[in-house]
């Protein structure tokens, strides 16, 4: 009896320790993957803005095309939509889940895209990568030198259609979907989603005309 127990005992720890290095493994594979996903959107995108004329650039030129669809092929605005959103997601109807989805990224290209000039070869560098227990999700943390100064930026990432997927970004630690989902739930409080949609749409006029306003003077 007392020998079974220990075999028993001994194939119990034995398993545990596999199984903790198995997962370990796979933490580690998780971690490269993300950043090595983050990295290669990195590479294209630099590309993109050191090969080409940044100056005067219209929102719909093929350069701010380019780079939103570099953009967007790393950033899921799929999962940014619904966490920035939150439990009311659901009660969005698959129209409205577009509309929403298209309305946010033309608030958020008319609200960064005036930016892209100001670009002048800063570079990003990957400084360590931390996951969650079950490695679905990574915090790839990065520094962004800006004038002389290292930007703390981290990009939290999940696998979305078989590859690596950034849902959220902090800057200096402020969340992006806290910093939008504060500003919807407010208006959710007191809409639908379809004023919601609305709200995100008209905003990105006023961004532009005010973008516009800005270049004449």
């Amino acid at each position: 009896m007392y020998k079974t127990s220990k075999k028993l005992l001994t194939y119990v720890i034995c398993s545990l320790f596999i199984t903790m290095l198995i997962a370990n493994v796979a933490l580690a594979d998780a971690k490269k993957n993300a950043s090595d996903a983050l990295q290669h959107a990195v590479d294209g995108i630099s590309h993109t803005l050191n090969n080409s004329n940044l100056k005067n650039l219209s929102e719909d030129s093929a350069v701010v095309s380019e780079l939103e669809k570099k953009i967007l092929d790393i950033f899921s605005m799929e999962q940014f939509s619904m966490r920035t959103v939150g439990k009311k997601w659901k009660s969005f109807s698959p129209s409205q889940k577009t509309a929403f989805k298209d309305a946010f990224v033309k608030l958020l290209k008319a609200t960064y895209f005036k930016h892209i000039s100001e670009y002048d070869g800063q570079t990003l560098t990957i400084v360590g990568a931390r996951t969650n227990k079950k490695g679905s999700k990574v915090e790839v943390r990065t520094v962004v030198n800006i004038e002389e100064k290292e930007i703390p930026i981290s990009y939290r990432m999940l696998v979305e259609s078989k590859k690596w997927m950034v849902y959220d970004v902090l800057v200096e630690g402020v969340s992006m979907v806290k910093n939008y989902r504060t500003q919807f739930k407010e208006l959710l409080r007191k809409g639908s989603p379809d004023d919601l949609i609305r709200k995100l749409q008209e905003k990105a006029v006023r961004v532009r005309q005010k973008q516009a306003a800005a270049d004449k003077q």
